[in-house]
């Protein structure tokens, strides 16, 4: 599983040094509290990157890592589809997910399940480069989260 994830992060890493040329790609770190654990809430850390297509287009990846106090562990990686309200990739926005989950249970077992979802959040922009997204998302096999992500856009 770590393995895994330093490819997703080096995978990111390269990516945005590759479109950063572009004025239209946004990449953020965030944190998120989950129900990605059988025995209740659990935390984790977001890593989101994504490409404006169109005014109130965007597409991209995010990866989300999460777990709780019993050692389980659960690794989401998922395209996206955005779509904001008002133009200029800014303000409110809905967000489609799918992807892949990998959990890995404290007994060493670890299962793969397909992932959908949807994301509503609020795109607040600082200055030119800087933003914090606030966001709530439903869908399975999280069934809900609740977090914030904060990055820079180019």
């Amino acid at each position: 599983m770590k393995k895994a994830l330093i490819t997703i992060v080096l995978i990111f890493i390269l990516g945005v040094h590759s479109f950063a040329q572009e004025s239209k790609v946004a990449f953020g770190y965030g944190i998120e509290m989950n129900m990605n654990s059988e025995y209740g809430v659990g935390g984790g850390a977001i890593l989101s990157f994504d490409v404006n297509l169109l005014q109130q287009f965007a597409a991209g990846i995010n990866v989300t890592m999460s777990g709780d106090s019993y050692d389980n562990g659960v690794l989401e990686t998922a395209i996206i589809g955005r779509y904001y309200f008002s133009s200029f990739h800014k303000g409110f926005f809905l967000q489609g997910d799918f992807g892949l989950s990998i959990i890995a249970l404290r007994d060493e077992k670890t299962f793969y399940k397909f992932l959908i979802g949807a994301h509503g959040g609020y795109r607040l922009p600082f200055g030119e480069f800087f933003y914090v997204e606030p966001h709530v998302r439903v869908g399975s096999p999280f069934a809900f989260g609740i977090g914030v992500v904060a990055g820079f856009r180019r």
